[in-house]
């Protein structure tokens, strides 16, 4: 099947259940087989993958201290939701430029923006939903 053809092949999701920070590299390895699934090269899947685990991390640090993962593989395209149940997102922008080598956090959000193709803030009545898209 072609990579042109993939698109028509049914969503295969998988919804891990909410972790903590000794979970994520459960993440990163889900995330990283569901992108190489669906055609990435190695290097694009790593940092996708990266994405990922910054906003994973993101959601447990300050989120309430677990995330609950949606990975959707659907021909070249895979989707990641990552849910917090914390008291939400100040904004929903992504910063367009990484802070000032001095400040000590506050590059996951900006990094995660540059290793994908789409990332998206989503507020949630508790919490907040922060999706990913890459396509191979």
């Amino acid at each position: 099947m072609t990579l042109a053809n993939q698109s028509d092949v049914p969503p295969v999701t998988i919804t891990m259940p909410p972790v903590a920070a000794e979970g994520v590299a459960s993440i990163r390895r889900s995330v990283t087989d569901a992108a190489h699934r669906a055609g990435f090269p190695p290097d694009r899947a790593d940092l996708f993958t990266v994405a990922v685990n910054e906003i994973v991390i993101n959601a447990i640090e300050h989120g309430g201290g677990a995330a609950t993962v949606t990975i959707v593989r659907q021909g070249p395209t895979v989707t990641v939701e990552v849910r917090d149940t914390g008291s939400g997102i100040t904004g929903t922008r992504v910063p367009i430029h990484a802070p000032p080598v001095d400040q000590p956090n506050g590059r996951g959000l900006w990094l995660a923006s540059r290793l994908c193709d789409e990332l998206t803030f989503h507020p949630q009545p508790t919490g907040a939903m922060i999706r990913l898209r890459s396509t191979a």
